[in-house]
């Protein structure tokens, strides 16, 4: 099956959608809340501010990508992200209106570069075969970032906890700041790799007419729940691995994966899992300090601390 154009209505929608949030997120962080009402409204903040761009993603993978407007997507939300990242850290010192807008038009810059990276690699997807291998590596792979030791994830909150922060996807959360009432400031942050993944699955369902809508109404009730599970239990819990199985099971059916194929898929499928299996039993490997170098005592290990 040979990929199609969009209906050039969801690009629109998206921005819609992500400018809403960034007016919510600056009138949020104005407001106060009964401290009887915060668990509930954080848990409505973390819904609507996770559902809402996973939503505008699938509305923007919906349109008609090309690799140059992938591209102008890619470098101008990584351009407004990173100089509202450097005004808000360097030039706007302290909690004020200026530096809350100025996050909030950092944080619409996100999902714009995140569509764009995630639509030049569905322009690479040149057969819906292929969706089914990248979506099983990839959960795989997400797995072995997040739960080993080696992994990306694990080296970030352990040794850069400052980097999330930084590129992440704000989630407002109100915490108590009298002994009556709680304010709103950004409590928990998603990784971009989720929405960029997402993008680039949902526009390779929509370019090669599998089932993308009904993709949509499974994958983001899962995702929404999956998150919930995850803001309640300060769990670090791999995204791709729900998106990749409501890809396969939703549009199991329409793919037809010859016997090559089937054979090469089995190959890549065997690869993630044992990249996951080796990454779980690894354990960091400390450097003996000398005691009576005390000058030189440290934190040594090879790899990142396991969680």
């Amino acid at each position: 099956m040979e990929a199609t154009q969009g209906s050039k209505r969801g690009i629109p929608i998206f921005f819609i959608c992500i400018l809403f949030l960034g007016v919510l997120r600056v009138f949020l962080q104005r407001l106060e809340f009964p401290l009887g009402v915060v668990p509930i409204a954080n848990v409505l903040m973390c819904e609507i501010f996770l559902g809402i761009p996973l939503l505008a993603l699938c509305y923007a993978a919906k349109d008609e990508w090309t690799p140059k407007t992938a591209l102008m997507f890619l470098v101008g939300g990584v351009f407004t992200q990173l100089i509202c990242v450097y005004l808000t850290k360097r030039v706007l010192h302290g909690p004020n209106v200026t530096a809350d807008i100025v996050n909030a038009i950092g944080q619409v810059g996100l999902p714009v570069w995140c569509v764009g990276l995630g639509a030049l690699l569905a322009t690479l997807i040149k057969d819906k075969n292929l969706v089914v291998p990248i979506a099983i590596f990839l959960a795989c792979f997400d797995m072995f970032l997040v739960f080993s030791p080696y992994g990306v994830t694990q080296m970030v909150i352990k040794q850069m906890p400052s980097v999330l922060p930084a590129i992440g996807a704000a989630i407002p959360v109100a915490s108590a700041t009298n002994p009556t009432t709680g304010r709103v400031a950004a409590g928990s942050f998603a990784g971009p790799a989720d929405f960029m993944f997402l993008a680039m699955f949902m526009i390779a369902l929509f370019r090669f007419n599998l089932q993308a809508r009904r993709t949509v109404m499974v994958v983001i009730p899962t995702l929404l729940f999956y998150m919930l599970i995850v803001g309640l239990f300060h769990w670090a819990l791999p995204a791709l691995l729900p998106i990749g199985a409501c890809v396969l099971i939703v549009n199991w059916k329409s793919f037809n994966l010859s016997k090559d194929e089937k054979i090469s898929t089995a190959l890549v499928a065997a690869l993630g899992i044992g990249l996951f299996t080796w990454g779980m039993f690894q354990k960091p490997k400390v450097v003996p300090v000398d005691p009576w170098n005390t000058g030189n005592v440290r934190k040594a290990s090879e790899s990142p601390n396991s969680r």
